[in-house]
């Protein structure tokens, strides 16, 4: 049976489900399967996408969104914005330093990073484009944001998204990983209707060739990382869309942004959302904590939110609600007593309001994470019940 693209109403769809299928034999069939991880990376996969980028060449051209004149402009543009990301991560080696690539270096090393490597990038951005310039004349936002979340998750390991939970672990790897792919794709998304697949290639591609080809690779925190991988898309988003609209529109002044644009206010959603997780994680004086028990009736209930101000023991009054660590766990509870030692030793006795008797030990100040200053009612149930349709 041929495959044909060359249909009028769903020549997307052949594409659409062979992206998803190629996504679904590399992460649950070739892991069960007798044939070595070397041959199953570095022969099947890059004949999978090869294979898939041969389909969509070798059927009907399509015309991108942006007129054809502007393309060597924009993949100019893809680059520029490719280097510049580049330059940041280096900045950010240069203060938290660098270590050695994992890849391999010798010439038949090369060789198999560039074959798969490319064979993915150009199969991926290939098919990309073939979906967002059949898709996007009609509703170009829905269109860019579902292209963008696909292309998101089949650029990640199916087994690492399975083992995701409410850990600190798995915050960092949503901040310096997931978030990033997903801005990088939104761009790349973007690109690619604007353009076709080369400016997408082109931008991702410097990216992939930094990360794969050189031996030396800037190791910066996670922190650093997620907000750099997050903001110069976005930027580059504002960038791009500016530059596309005075092409198009030389000597139109520009109005308030339409339905489909990326304004300025994009660049504020990403700033906000990372430090959202960081505020999460307790890199602010304070954090968020949700009460997940009983134990201080009245004053807070199950599905409240604490807000904790990191606290030393010496500023700890009696009466305070101080969060402390407790084996593996964290607990909130009032302080109904402080116990001196010799020195400035001191040791605080504990209590759940709702409890009928202070807690076992005492909390020594090397436990102590903070004390309660506020609190907002109700606000985690959202989390609760969004967590509870997903355990059941």
């Amino acid at each position: 049976m041929q495959i044909s693209l060359s249909g009028p109403r769903y020549n997307w769809l052949p594409v659409l489900v062979l992206v998803i299928a190629i996504y679904a034999f590399v992460n649950l069939a070739l892991p069960h399967s007798p044939i070595s991880g070397t041959l199953m990376s570095y022969v099947i996969q890059p004949v999978m996408w090869g294979l898939l980028a041969w389909l969509i060449l070798a059927s009907p051209k399509y015309r991108p969104a942006g007129k054809l004149s502007f393309k060597s402009s924009i993949v100019q543009l893809a680059l520029l914005i490719g280097f510049f990301q580049i330059v940041t991560y280096i900045i950010g080696g240069l203060h938290s330093g660098f270590g050695k690539s994992p890849y391999s270096f010798t010439p038949p090393g090369i060789l198999r990073n560039l074959i798969y490597a490319g064979s993915m990038l150009v199969g991926m951005e290939l098919s990309r484009a073939w979906l967002i310039n059949r898709l996007g004349k009609h509703s170009m936002v829905l269109v860019l944001g579902l292209i963008t979340l696909l292309y998101t998750f089949i650029s990640l390991p199916l087994a690492r998204i399975m083992i995701l939970g409410a850990n600190v672990e798995s915050v960092k790897y949503l901040d310096s990983t997931c978030l990033p792919l997903l801005l990088e794709n939104l761009l790349a998304s973007f690109l690619a209707f604007l353009g076709g697949p080369l400016p997408a290639i082109a931008y991702r591609g410097i990216l992939q060739a930094f990360q794969w080809f050189f031996p030396i690779l800037p190791d910066p925190s996670w922190v650093f990382k997620g907000l750099v991988a997050t903001i110069v898309p976005v930027i580059a988003l504002v960038v791009v869309q500016s530059f596309q609209f005075e092409r198009v529109n030389p000597n139109k002044p520009r109005r308030r942004a339409k339905e489909g644009t990326f304004p300025a206010g994009w660049i504020v959603t990403a700033i906000v959302s990372v430090l959202i997780i960081w505020f999460s994680l307790g890199l602010f004086p304070i954090h968020p904590t949700m009460v997940a028990g009983g134990s201080m009736r009245p004053f807070m209930d199950v599905g409240d939110v604490a807000i904790v101000e990191k606290a030393t023991a010496d500023v700890i009054r009696e009466g305070d609600i101080i969060q402390f660590r407790e084996e593996k766990v964290t607990v909130m509870h009032r302080v109904v007593d402080i116990i001196k030692e010799s020195g400035d030793l001191r040791f605080f006795v504990t209590k759940g309001d709702a409890n009928n008797a202070p807690d076992l030990a005492p909390v020594v100040p090397e436990q102590v994470i903070g004390k309660v200053t506020h609190k907002i009612p109700k606000i985690g149930w959202v989390a609760i019940v969004v967590k509870g349709l997903f355990t059941g």
